[in-house]
């Protein structure tokens, strides 16, 4: 499967805008977030050559502004797509949300063939109670993570995966790890953890922050994938 990063901080080159927040196509199908900017958004979609009315699914990984952004403006754009959100994105948006087909998630649930929704998890950030969900992709080559922000913990959804899978591979981890406020000796902590679930690829970008995504580029090397806005990653 053909992962495209279609919106993050980092741009792979100047035809494309970066900004907070995060967006990846699956297959061309299947979008999983909208970054912060509907403009910036469509405009990376034309940028990429992306047919908004050829997606089927839209994930919403969280309610934090960050990952909805352009969901509206795509909605627009694509009135059949099927929407997958948590139910505290349901329950604020329920009255805009009725002219399209929204499903709410709470359990882990399949969202297409060899891809599914690990369920939301309650997490709390900055003393807000939130929910949220990550996806998992099952390829030849294991199972792929890709997180939003990853508010409940990164090694807690790399746990869900495995609880979900069973003793199938972790292949990957990619978005934001949450890590930007973390000091040195927990996100070593996290790295050594993250190895010990034998995760071979790790793409981290978004609310990692800096330090965490320099530690986990020297520990990774040749096993570390750059997320930019335009990049095309084969799972």
């Amino acid at each position: 499967m053909k992962l495209k990063v279609i919106f993050d901080k980092e741009k792979a080159n100047e035809s494309y805008h970066c900004g907070w927040g995060v967006s990846f196509l699956i297959n061309d199908k299947i979008l999983f977030d909208t970054g912060e900017n509907a403009k910036y958004l469509l405009e990376n979609f034309k940028a990429l050559s992306i047919d908004i009315s050829a997606i089927e699914k839209i994930i919403i990984s969280n309610n934090f502004w960050d990952h909805r952004g352009g969901l509206w403006q795509v909605l627009a754009a694509n009135k059949s797509v099927e929407i997958f959100g948590c139910l505290d994105f349901s329950s604020d948006y329920e009255d805009k949300l009725q002219p399209y087909n929204f499903k709410a998630v709470c359990e882990s649930e399949v969202i297409a063939k060899n891809i599914y929704t690990t369920g939301c998890l309650e997490s709390r950030h900055k003393e807000i109670q939130i929910q949220e969900q990550a996806l998992l992709i099952e390829t030849e080559k294991g199972i792929s993570i890709i997180c939003g922000c990853a508010h409940s913990g990164i090694l807690t959804f790399i746990d869900k995966a495995k609880d979900i899978v069973g003793e199938s591979k972790i292949y990957s981890v990619i978005g934001g790890f949450h890590l930007m406020d973390s000091d040195n000796r927990s996100i070593r902590y996290i790295l050594d953890e993250i190895k010990k679930r034998g995760v071979e690829k790790i793409g981290p970008s978004h609310c990692t922050g800096i330090e965490a995504i320099d530690i986990l580029k020297q520990a990774y090397k040749d096993d570390f994938i750059d997320i930019m806005v335009g990049k095309e990653i084969e799972l």
